[in-house]
């Protein structure tokens, strides 16, 4: 079954980033990079890819949570493997880990040509109700 983000938002609108799917726990979000997305060398910027993957990461665990609209990322590892070219760039994103508060997930990205180009990791703060009452 494909379940899709419920929205897009304007970050994603700006560097025409897509979703493929996000179900079980999992988000695929995909990217035709032109030159508007890339930087002086050529390639895909990094800030590009990182919102790709931060993106995912958030889709993934909404998912998981059914749903559930509020929360943020706490922090992001980044490791750029090699530069993406131009074209098609895939980013997929899986949940590591889900606890009451705190879910670990991942996120590689791609190439068209399949090849790995960055590795993110993340950390999300998931509200609970009694946060969502605080000012």
């Amino acid at each position: 079954m494909k379940h899709l983000p419920p929205t897009r938002d304007a970050v994603c609108d700006t560097l025409g980033i897509d979703f493929a799917y996000t179900r079980d726990g999992a988000c695929m979000s995909t990217l035709n990079a032109g030159p508007q997305v890339c930087n002086i060398f050529g390639v895909v910027h990094g800030a590009v890819l990182f919102a790709m993957a931060d993106t995912a990461m958030g889709f993934a665990l909404l998912d998981a949570l059914g749903g559930r609209p509020r929360l943020g990322s706490i922090s992001v590892t980044a490791n750029y493997l090699r530069p993406a070219a131009p074209g098609s760039v895939e980013a997929r994103a899986r949940l590591v880990r889900l606890g009451r508060s705190i879910a670990f997930l991942a996120c590689d990205i791609r190439d068209g040509e399949g090849a790995d180009c960055a590795q993110f990791s993340g950390i999300f703060h998931i509200r609970t109700n009694h946060e969502e009452r605080q000012p």
